[in-house]
Parts: C-alpha cells; structure tokens; sequence
C-alpha cells in the first residue's frame, strides 16, 4: 500500500492545533474565563472612581454616560463621563473573546490598557455581574501614555465602577 505524503506545513499545522485547539474555533469556546456573561441590556446609571498616577495625575468620581453605555449580549460598552472631553473620562469595555479594555482620558490625555486571556496583561481586577448591576475593580500598572501636551509618559490607573440597569 502507497503512503499519501502530506506536505510538511499541513502536518504541523495539524499538530500543533490539536495540541493547542483549534484556531478556528467559536468564539462561544473562548468564554470560558476572564469575567462573568453580561446579558443584554441598557445601563441607566453608576459612577467611577478613577485614579492615575505617574506622570499625569486624576482623581475623580465620574458619571456613567447612561446614552453611550449598553451591552448587545456578546459586548458592553461602559462609558463614564464623555470620551475625548476636557474633564475626565473611562470607558471599559467587555469583549467577545472575553477581552477587557480600559481607557481613561482627560483633554488630550489617554492611556489604554487591557486584559487578555492567555496573555501577560498590564491590568488585573474583577468584575460582579448580576441582572440588575454590573461593577468592578481592576488597576493597570507601568501603561504608556500620551499626555497632555503631547509627550509620552508612563501611568498607573485603577478603577472601581458600578453600572446599573
């Protein structure tokens, strides 16, 4: 009997997905960490307590943006305050592959950091949700920054958010 020869590329990729799983998989099969599933819904109210430290310096108690935050089921999107404003401004953001990103502005200010499952994060926390409220608590250390007047710089941020819908 005659051996078919597969090319070596196809073999290893072959090996290493069924090692790894497959890369082609849904992303229901992702979600099975990183934080709870937030059902789909509209926020009506909240707060955050953003605190940045480093080479630029917030500290503020900001409103949710009951307009601009809302979860499709899959995302959520949690804004306080009004992004790209003069006064500060967080968004969090809940992905489908259960990816959490955290943005904090003020002006001309940002800084990004996020959570990714499998990967070495800049961020850490945890988030509770329920059916009526979702909030958490995460802190990104050593983030890359642009400041405000136009130079790099390196920031620590931690928030503590409650959303309610």
């Amino acid at each position: 009997m005659r051996r078919i020869q597969l090319p070596a590329g196809i073999a290893a990729f072959g090996l290493i997905s069924f090692l790894l799983g497959s890369p082609f998989a849904s992303p229901a099969a992702a979600q099975t960490g990183g934080f709870p599933t937030i059902s789909a819904r509209q926020f009506t109210t909240g707060s955050a307590k953003v605190t940045v430290s480093g080479s630029t310096q917030i500290t503020q108690e900001i409103a949710l943006n009951n307009i601009a935050s809302i979860s499709d089921g899959e995302s959520t999107w949690l804004q306080f305050g009004a992004s790209g404003a003069a006064e500060p401004n967080a968004l969090v953001t809940y992905g489908q592959t259960k990816e959490i990103g955290i943005i904090v502005g003020q002006g001309k200010f940002s800084v990004t950091g996020v959570i990714t499952p499998g990967e070495k994060s800049e961020c850490s926390g945890t988030a509770t949700v329920t059916p009526a409220l979702v909030s958490g608590d995460y802190a990104c250390s050593g983030l890359v920054s642009k400041g405000a007047a136009g130079g790099m710089g390196k920031v620590d941020v931690k928030i503590s958010f409650t959303a309610k819908s």
